[in-house]
């Protein structure tokens, strides 16, 4: 069991819009995907897959809650509250327990023995017992010493659903019925102490049920149908069988507050009184029609958990307004591109063997801690039937409202020319793009210094590129590339494309200056054979080039660099071969990274490698490769994934975001772009309060600027050389003391130029 103070957490990671500070995580989780809503005295809770949002009853205010400030799980699946406790479920059979200021975490289930799913469908609080509803059963968990006290097995390997306590009887409903047994019996762990409801219609005794509540005199219970608008409500009222008159109907939530009955259906709430009648309904919230996965009443105002409009408040019938949606349309995310502060993000995806997975969530745009969605649900040309699979993404670096988005679907390629609304879309019929197999598979693009855009089209000319006349031009990358999977795009300093083709390596690529005469065009072939190439695989995918020009080739089978790019067009045998990295481990030599399967690789503003892998999560690496700086896995971090489908920086305020299957994360780490003028020095937090441990952030610093702190009198306190343009001092002297209050001089200055400047810092003890 664990417990985190979660106060200070809140407060600290509040500010709804605010930039984190160094070395600090945050997920970018979305609000459009709730499992529920709960409240206690004091705060409203959204659950979402990924993280909670708070609103603060006593001032209005919004903050969020996750992996990265106390939460201790991803995926929640149920959530519930009273006056004094909000209980997350999850997926995984995890418990958090939210109590005035403490999070506490009861791991029980997740961590039994018992094999197979432990999913928690819902969670009911009485007095000081949670009842969890579990696919391991009914277990009971004792609030006060936050233990489990038993569990309950109404039949056998049971799978509960639902339970609640009608006329002091314990009821739960299944996929295969309902059972029952009075709350005093003995020995509930014992199938044979349950019994299983018989008055019901024959039909409906093995039926599979998904809510149960007591409703005044009533016990209602829903029956999920697999068919669209045909699920129904039932009830028990004195001995007496009873259906529903509304049905049938598509039942999102069935929640009893207050002698209220609050009905969450297909693109409606519904406030109903104990006779079923009507007080209040909700149709849509400015302008999206409701999918509320969550319903509660708050001094007489409805509060959704929506998947439209986040969460939800709703003043009456006529008036709801969205609380909290800034987030990501989805969880999901697969590539990145991060341009001058601008993010953005493919949330497609393809399997392991690149098969479609038919994902429609599209396209996030992160811009001054604001996100925009692009998909089938505000944009008119991403149709739901033939656009789905968004895989690449690209900012224009010289105009970031100018960016692209291509799909493995028929869609074809998007573009976006103001920041806010698709303009163009090009398929085979206004292109040079092909179709392969119905889709026209899109998997990478980058633009030119000249703002060209370059495309990775699956096909016969797998390279293609539109100029910003909106000329069309194609490329041959040799028989062999011809409709193989092309996977990464990279363009060089020298205006060099190198393209990663599975089953094929990697192609370096030239037209020579002349775009349109293929006659001056040139193309190499990196395979895994040693004299050409010596790549570790033929599944090229990832690839960085670094700041001293040299080439990070990531693969399914490990990590090389080819040092030297001079030779790759006229080299002979061994001159244009990628070298592994090694390093001797006491005594023994051994390659950086391994086998491992590499699927991104970027570099920071220090000139340090960040590799992603699918199994172990992301590491960062010294300039050369042979030191390792960090390393995050989901041991270790908030890191979300092990499995990382792209890694990208931004370097401008060191942010690097980590795109995975789960969802996007971020931290913002110690390395940023550098200025060699020092026009923007700054210093963060600035004073440095008391109650501050943290690090302390310079940045705007000159390339490895050399960097001392000294106090008023010039005495050194610290020095170190900046990685790229940022620095961190962890607030102590050279004794590992902290400093006294007073005013602290950062002398830097870069190591080659002229470049330099003073800045002071503040501290309060």
């Amino acid at each position: 069991m664990r417990k985190i103070i979660l106060l200070s957490l809140i407060i600290l990671t509040n500010p709804l819009f605010a930039q984190i500070g160094t070395l600090d995580w945050r997920v970018h989780f979305s609000a459009f995907n709730p499992t529920g809503i709960a409240q206690n005295d004091d705060e409203i809770f959204m659950a979402t897959s990924n993280g909670l949002v708070i609103y603060d009853k006593s001032d209005q205010s919004v903050s969020t809650l996750d992996l990265t400030n106390g939460l201790s799980d991803l995926g929640a699946s149920a959530i519930v509250g009273s006056s004094e406790y909000v209980v997350v479920g999850y997926s995984n059979g995890n418990i958090d327990v939210i109590e005035d200021d403490v999070i506490t975490n009861i791991p029980w289930i997740k961590k039994s023995e018992i094999s197979g799913d432990k999913y928690i469908n819902n969670l009911k609080i009485d007095g000081k017992t949670l009842y969890v509803s579990s696919s391991i059963g009914l277990v009971v968990i004792n609030l006060e010493k936050m233990e489990v006290s038993d569990t309950y097995y109404p039949y056998e390997n049971p799978s509960v659903i639902d339970f609640d306590i009608y006329q002091d009887t314990f009821f739960v409903v299944s996929p295969v019925g309902i059972y029952k047994a009075h709350r005093n019996t003995p020995y509930l762990n014992d199938f044979n102490q349950w019994t299983k409801e018989s008055n019901l219609p024959s039909y409906l005794l093995n039926a599979n049920f998904n809510n149960i509540e007591t409703f005044g005199s009533k016990l209602l219970f829903s029956y999920s149908s697999a068919a669209f608008q045909s699920d129904s409500i039932y009830y028990f009222e004195n001995n007496t069988f009873n259906t529903y008159s509304g049905n049938p109907l598509s039942i999102n939530s069935l929640v009893v507050q207050n002698n209220k009955l609050l009905l969450s259906r297909y693109s409606q709430v519904e406030v109903l009184d104990e006779n079923f009648t009507q007080e209040q309904i909700i149709f849509d919230v400015q302008g999206n029609f409701v999918a509320a996965k969550g319903v509660l009443l708050h001094e007489g105002e409805l509060w959704l958990a929506d998947g439209q409009s986040g969460m939800v408040r709703g003043f009456n019938s006529w008036d709801s307004r969205s609380i909290y949606k800034n987030t990501p349309h989805a969880d999901g995310a697969y590539r990145l591109d991060i341009q001058y502060g601008t993010v953005l993000v493919a949330g497609g995806g393809l399997t392991h063997n690149l098969q479609p997975t038919y994902n429609v969530n599209g396209i996030y745009k992160f811009e001054n801690e604001s996100w925009t969605n692009f998909n089938y649900t505000n944009q008119d040309s991403m149709d739901i039937n033939r656009n789905w699979d968004f895989i690449a993404c690209v900012i224009n670096p010289n105009n970031t409202d100018e960016f692209a988005f291509g799909s493995s679907s028929q869609g074809g390629l998007m573009m976006v020319r103001d920041g806010e609304t698709i303009s163009e879309f090009y398929d085979e019929t206004n292109s040079s793009l092909e179709r392969t197999n119905g889709n026209i598979v899109i998997t990478d693009m980058k633009y030119d210094n000249e703002g060209n855009l370059w495309i990775l089209n699956k096909g016969v000319e797998p390279l293609k590129m539109l100029d910003p006349d909106g000329q069309w031009y194609s490329f041959t990358l040799g028989s062999a590339a011809k409709n193989k999977h092309p996977y990464r795009l990279l363009i060089d300093r020298d205006g060099v494309k190198w393209v990663g083709i599975n089953q094929v390596g990697l192609v370096a690529f030239s037209d020579g200056g002349t775009i349109d005469d293929p006659n001056d065009d040139q193309w190499r072939t990196l395979s895994a054979a040693e004299g050409y190439g010596n790549l570790p695989s033929l599944f090229v995918k990832a690839l960085a080039q670094d700041v001293d020009g040299e080439i990070w080739i990531g693969t399914d089978f490990g990590m090389v660099v080819l040092y030297n790019t001079s030779n790759v067009f006229d080299g002979g045998y061994g001159e244009y071969d990628a070298s592994q990295i090694l390093i001797n481990d006491n005594g023994t030599t051994e390659t950086v990274l391994g086998e491992s399967d590499i699927t991104s690789i970027t570099v920071d503003g220090g000139n340090r490698k960040w590799i992603a892998t699918s199994t172990s999560g992301v590491f960062c690496l010294s300039p050369d490769g042979t030191e390792e700086v960090y390393r995050y896995n989901t041991s270790n971090s908030p890191l979300i994934s092990n499995n990382v489908l792209d890694v990208r920086s931004d370097l401008l305020s060191g942010e690097t975001f980590f795109a995975t299957e789960s969802g996007l994360i971020s931290v913002r780490t110690d390395a940023t772009l550098a200025d060699q003028d020092f026009n923007n020095v700054t210093v963060f937090p600035n004073p440095v309060r008391p109650e501050y441990s943290g690090p302390i952030t310079v940045q705007g610093l000159g390339y490895q600027s050399d960097v001392r702190v000294t106090d008023i009198s010039g005495n050194i306190v610290y020095k170190t050389t900046s990685n790229g343009g940022t620095v961190i001092w962890d607030g102590k002297n050279l004794q590992g003391e902290r400093v006294q209050s007073g005013v602290y001089l950062v002398w830097s200055a870069v190591t080659n130029g002229k470049g330099k400047n003073v800045a002071k810092i503040l501290f309060i003890n």
